[in-house]
């Protein structure tokens, strides 16, 4: 651990009511004192003066220390209050700077959280996840992992684990003098399948933290003028796309950011898929292609006077919705069942649509459990443990099973959950995941 001490804003640049600077390190308190001419900082408790420049009053701003370790990070941590205006946090936090702080890098006040085991680094990596949430249901998901809702899950596995490690390498330590327990080939196996069952159920809930994380792409696709383009204003409920009665209005791709029953979708409007020989609107046919193969779910879009069949091809093997768009305009209305019958520029059905889409996205996942793993490299640690858990149970199932190959199975099982909360993460492990972070966090 570094000895030094770190300042940075904890609030974002721009002007506001309040701004908030953060000091962490052995420093701190002796630092905050020769700015503010305090002759004492009481724990946990806020106190008001002014903080002085070589002639003038920088800004009268509230000061609260808090005593190592009862901190955010573990150290003796100082948090300023002064007035929003960047000229002023600029100023105070140069003046900090001369008294021998140095700026952070970014993560770094959570890193050392870790690093003096305030956090386990599920709980890092879920401060910047709560930070960067776009909906009250993923901030309510990361919320449960920093408060160590899914690190107690891992830990139970892990717990479970070495009691099961602990119990065979008693076995091979009294073999030689005693009679081998008759029963241990059967907890064995029913306790390695339970933690393969538990390790499967974590890995099939990263499709739900992936969705309220990070969200779906949603295609509206179709022949040109079917009325898409008007159909991704009326969903998101402003006019973000052109719309026009002439076919080939939309030339490219245009997206569109909405927040669908707490899961972030963006919504993307593409060019009519046409045969056309005018190179741009070319162009934007095969951008429009493109767009489905990367789309989680596609809203394709037909009407009366929609004669391009083939369409559907594109769409048969990707998950979709299908809506007859301009009922208003249509003689012959469709009333096919898992077929939308809207008319986007009236807002005819399109409430529908928008309650489809989240319904749809969450049918595709599994609800596995509150707590669910959130990024890639916990479900790369979990699937590793499984494998391994999955190998010492195959073990078990020979004839004349080996105890001692068995355990170390189960021990690189455990390393897996290790590497996952942090106990055993080499630095450049940490230096990449806390460089995604933001200044001050």
């Amino acid at each position: 651990m570094n000895p030094d001490t770190i300042v940075a804003p904890a609030t974002p640049p721009g002007r506001g009511g309040v701004s908030l600077i953060r000091l962490s390190g052995p420093t701190s308190k002796h630092i905050a004192k020769k700015i503010t001419g305090l002759n004492s900082l009481k724990n946990r408790r806020s106190q008001f003066t002014a903080i002085r420049g070589v002639d003038e009053i920088i800004d009268d701003v509230l000061v609260v220390f808090f005593k190592k370790p009862s901190s955010y990070t573990g150290e003796d941590v100082v948090e300023i209050s002064c007035h929003g205006n960047p000229n002023i946090v600029d100023c105070i936090i140069e003046l900090i700077l001369e008294k021998g702080a140095r700026l952070a890098d970014p993560g770094e006040f959570t890193k050392r959280a870790f690093l003096n085991g305030k956090l386990d680094l599920i709980q890092a990596e879920s401060v910047a996840a709560l930070i960067a949430s776009k909906s009250k249901a993923a901030a309510s998901m990361n919320q449960r992992a920093l408060a160590g809702k899914l690190s107690t899950k891992i830990n139970n596995l892990r717990n479970s684990l070495i009691a099961l490690l602990s119990r065979i390498e008693f076995e091979l330590d009294i073999s030689e003098h005693d009679t081998p327990d008759k029963n241990l080939p059967e907890i064995l196996h029913k306790s390695l399948n339970d933690n393969i069952l538990n390790t499967q159920q974590l890995l099939e809930s990263f499709e739900e933290g992936k969705l309220y994380n990070s969200g779906a792409r949603v295609v509206i696709f179709g022949a040109p003028n079917v009325g898409k383009s008007t159909l991704l204003n009326s969903l998101v409920r402003k006019d973000r796309a052109i719309t026009s009665r002439t076919p080939g209005t939309t030339r490219d791709t245009i997206d569109a950011d909405i927040v669908l029953d707490g899961i972030p979708v963006v919504l993307v409007d593409t060019a009519g898929v046409r045969q056309t020989k005018e190179r741009v609107e070319g162009d934007g046919v095969r951008r429009s292609l493109d767009e489905i193969k990367k789309a989680d779910l596609i809203i394709y879009v037909y009407c009366d006077n929609d004669s391009e069949s083939y369409l559907v091809d594109y769409i048969i093997d990707k998950p979709h919705i299908v809506a007859f768009n301009k009922v208003d305009l249509s003689k012959n209305p469709i009333q096919a069942n898992g077929v939308f019958s809207i008319s986007a520029l009236r807002g005819d059905g399109v409430d529908d649509i928008r309650k489809e889409i989240p319904k749809f996205l969450k049918n595709s996942i599994n609800r596995a459990s509150d707590d669910v793993l959130t990024t890639r490299r916990q479900v790369r640690a979990v699937s590793g443990s499984n494998k391994k858990i999955t190998a010492a149970l195959t073990l078990l199932k020979n004839t004349e099973p080996q105890l001692e190959i068995i355990a170390l199975e189960i021990r690189d099982a455990i390393a897996e959950l290790d590497d996952l909360l942090g106990k055993t993460t080499v630095d450049d492990v940490l230096g990449q995941m806390f460089s995604d972070f933001c200044i001050g966090k």
